[in-house]
């Protein structure tokens, strides 16, 4: 089946889980494309759409690729995913959030395209690569929103290759009709 991965990463890590993503697919027709680059889905039987999760949503240029191929997308088979170090979201201040809800996005510019399987996976934060504005954003996050006495971004990773394995074995089971 040919399988087209279209990744937005920031950083870096979106792109590593699009790499671990492609080895573990099974066949050898597999591209794997920064969303920058990526081609039109026209050509491709399967596709994945991920990116890394910035100010409480999925990269916007996932979501915009989704939009502006969203006629090539239909009939397809999708998965998407979300790169992030909460995956699972919280109760705070009488809100929800993060989790499942960073997906809402790509969910919304899909419109009636339902994806086979989605998910959300663990990413890394390495402050050495962060640009002034994530930097200042995560600061924010931590003093602010988590009231923590830090004085610099913390590097964090999370990534673990066994659960995007696990990701792409679930995908391949919804395609061959499993659940």
């Amino acid at each position: 089946m040919k399988t087209l991965i279209i990744c937005a990463s920031r950083y870096g890590s979106t792109m590593e889980i699009g790499r671990w993503i492609s080895e573990r697919l099974p066949g050898n027709d597999v591209a794997l494309f920064h969303v920058d680059d990526a081609p039109d889905p026209d050509e491709y039987e399967f596709i994945l759409l991920g990116g890394g999760v910035y100010n409480e949503h999925v990269d916007k240029t996932i979501v915009q690729y989704a939009e502006t191929h969203l006629a090539a997308l239909e009939g397809k088979k999708i998965a998407i995913f979300a790169v992030c170090m909460d995956t699972r979201g919280v109760y705070m201040k009488g809100r929800f959030w993060g989790g499942w809800l960073y997906l809402n996005p790509l969910l919304e510019a899909l419109g009636n395209i339902t994806p086979i399987y989605a998910d959300i996976l663990h990413g890394e934060i390495s402050p050495k690569k962060l640009s002034e504005k994530d930097h200042a954003l995560l600061m924010h996050f931590y003093t602010k929103i988590l009231n923590r006495d830090v004085h610099e971004v913390p590097y964090r990773t999370l990534m673990n290759k066994a659960e995007v394995w696990k990701f792409v074995e679930k995908t391949m089971a919804r395609i061959e009709g499993k659940y």
